[in-house]
């Protein structure tokens, strides 16, 4: 940690690297990621949210594309750059619920996420039966499990749901495009 107080008092703010799973803190590292960036993904949502709380200026999500996270680097990095006082707490919040939308999507069955990546694409009720070989009714019944699951009320809230965590029709998320968290 002294090169994380050396790095901090001479070049700025240190950036913390959150590995997947996230790690468990201790006191002292705690009050060292004062001010700190955090970049994480999901499955390190609850390191993040630690290190929020213990004073890191802001969590990053690693799964965003190259791009867009070299620009959120930047932006959080720029010495010139002063962000008002603000409220972690939202950031905490976003966390929170991706890091729960997450394992709702992982609880799914293979048929189920099979059936909810043709939704996801526009497909109805009676042609996903024809491909699956399976009755419309037998659909209709994976559709209810799904969104008991999901804990939405519509098709349409499922493939929301997909979306924000960065799935597709496929079983892995794709790159998240959008949004920090």
């Amino acid at each position: 940690m002294s090169l994380l107080a050396h790095h901090t008092n001479d070049h700025g703010r240190p950036l913390v690297l959150v590995p997947p799973g996230g790690v468990e803190w201790l006191v002292k590292e705690l009050s060292a990621l004062k001010g700190s960036i955090m970049v994480g993904d999901l499955s390190s949502g609850h390191s993040m949210i630690r290190g929020l709380v213990a004073g890191a200026h802001t969590a990053l999500n690693s799964q965003l594309p190259f791009a867009s996270l070299l620009d959120e680097l930047q932006t959080a990095l720029n010495s010139d750059y002063v962000e008002p006082a603000r409220d972690n707490s939202s950031l905490v919040q976003r966390i929170l619920l991706r890091t729960e939308e997450s394992a709702r999507i992982a609880s799914l069955t293979n048929r189920e996420f099979e059936i909810v990546g043709l939704l996801y694409g526009g497909v109805n009720v009676d042609s996903i039966a024809r491909s699956a070989h399976i009755a419309p009714t037998t659909v209709r019944a994976h559709i209810r499990s799904i969104l008991q699951k999901l804990q939405v009320h519509s098709q349409l809230e499922a493939c929301a749901v997909l979306r924000r965590s960065g799935h597709d029709a496929r079983r892995h998320p794709m790159e998240l495009r959008i949004g920090r968290f």
